[in-house]
This record gives structure tokens, C-alpha cells and sequence, in this order.
């Protein structure tokens, strides 16, 4: 991100639309992702922290370069579409529907929410801030809120799996 530098997977049968997806999302970080607070967030808060702060961050930067150059949108859909079929995301659907939370975020964002990704009702108020994220600062204040929720609740959990082995 510093030097705005593009990374890009090096595959081998790549189609078209995925190599326009990939460079996409790439340009989108250069866009958009500010150096400073992707630095100190990550350096700060540690590796779990920046996976949360990575998912929620593709989303915006995914809404806001496909603002910018609509004619990505056919790519991104088509690119993710190709992903999930192949188990890119870990997986069918009904695996990634046991995965975690964010992991749920992540392929809800990027293959869209026709394809039935499942959350809990107390989990659905993140989709729309996450979607309605604009700004570097909407990314740190949901991720901030959401990462530590689910600390919290591996914490619970984590205390309840000790007394039942205490019972």
C-alpha cells in the first residue's frame, strides 16, 4: 500500500474477467486504502485484528472501485462467481456457512447475498454498516466494534468449555 505497488497472484489459467477483478481490487487499495492507518492498525492490534480489518476494508474498496469504473462490475461478479464454484473461499456453501463470522462477511461481500450465506439474527446488523462504509475511519470504528464481539464471545465460550470439563 505504501508505495502503491500491484500484487497480483501469479495463476496459470486465469481467465480474462478474473485477471480484470484482481487488478481491480488491487487498484482499489491503491485508491484507497490510506498507508498510515493500514499500518498502525495492523502493527497495533496484532494479526487477527488486520484479518478483520482486511475483509471489511475489500468490501469498501470493492463498493467504491466499482463506483469509479462500473464496467468492472460484470468481471467481479463473473471472477467471484468462478471462485466459489472452485471452493476458493474453503469451500461449498454449506461449509462456508459453518465457517466464522467474518469468514461469512468476506464470501457475503464478495459473491453477493444471493448466493445464501447464513447469519445469525444477532449478526445482521453488520451488513448494512459494512455495505454503507465509505470512509478508512466507518472501516477502523466497525471492525474495532466487531472484533472485539466475537473476542468476547471466544471468551465466553472458552469459560463455559472450562466448567463443563470442571463438572
Amino acid at each position: 500500500v505504501k508505495n502503491r505497488i500491484l500484487r497480483l497472484p501469479s495463476w496459470s489459467d486465469v481467465e480474462s474477467y478474473t485477471e480484470d477483478h484482481l487488478i481491480g481490487h488491487e487498484v482499489g487499495h491503491a485508491l484507497f486504502t490510506p498507508f498510515e492507518g493500514w499500518h498502525e492498525a495492523v502493527c497495533s492490534k496484532g494479526a487477527a485484528y488486520k484479518s478483520y480489518l482486511n475483509v471489511v476494508e475489500d468490501a469498501r474498496i470493492e463498493k467504491l472501485i466499482q463506483r469509479k469504473y462500473p464496467g468492472l462490475r460484470t468481471p467481479f461478479v463473473k471472477s467471484y462467481r468462478k471462485l466459489l464454484a472452485d471452493g476458493f473461499f474453503g469451500g461449498q456453501l454449506n461449509d462456508i456457512n459453518k465457517m466464522s463470522l467474518i469468514d461469512r462477511i468476506n464470501v457475503y461481500f464478495k459473491c453477493g447475498q444471493s448466493i445464501g450465506v447464513k447469519f445469525d439474527a444477532e449478526d445482521t446488523h453488520w451488513l448494512p454498516r459494512i455495505d454503507t462504509a465509505e470512509t478508512w475511519e466507518d472501516v477502523v470504528a466497525i471492525v474495532d466494534e466487531l472484533f472485539d464481539q466475537e473476542l468476547e464471545k471466544k471468551r465466553q465460550s472458552d469459560e463455559e468449555k472450562e466448567e463443563e470439563q470442571l463438572l
